[in-house]
């Protein structure tokens, strides 16, 4: 009869450590998933946002050779090509040339967000083109974004 009792004691000692190990192991990925679940909600507003700065002096000429009111045209109308929106802001570059000549010009600054990088090429290969430039600077950034509407 001892024996009996010692290996219903054994038994039971080594079910009760397999429930143990079992909500172990069930509490752990709860507390995972939650996680999980958790970053992917504080991640569900990043977004990348590219900021493109267009010169507009002529590549050969190194002025202006349009009005900058028919400049924004020109980009207004490739961005909203490209686009569902943006933000314009303008401004003032410089630069110096491989020749240590400094160049002030207006430039704009164009703010995509939500964009892809193979949408704000496209735009920028359009703009290069229709400015006639060397190049447009793009910065790209992970942000995070909300339309807030208020209360």
């Amino acid at each position: 009869m001892k024996n009996k009792i010692g290996v219903t004691a054994i038994i039971i000692s080594l079910v009760s450590l397999c429930c143990s190990v079992v909500c172990l192991c069930v509490a752990f990925n709860t507390i995972s998933s939650t996680a999980v679940s958790a970053s992917s909600e504080a991640s569900e507003g990043s977004s990348m946002q590219y900021v493109m700065y267009v010169g507009t002096n002529d590549k050969d000429t190194y002025r202006l050779e349009m009005t900058e009111e028919e400049a924004k045209n020109i980009v207004d109308e490739v961005c909203l090509k490209y686009f569902e929106g943006y933000t314009l802001q303008e401004a003032t570059g410089a630069w110096t040339d491989e020749k240590k000549n400094i160049t002030h010009e207006y430039t704009l600054v164009c703010y995509f967000d939500g964009a892809d990088k193979e949408t704000v090429y496209k735009a920028a290969d359009e703009l290069i083109e229709k400015l006639n430039q060397n190049s447009v600077l793009i910065e790209e950034d992970k942000i995070n974004i909300e339309y807030y509407s208020g209360k």
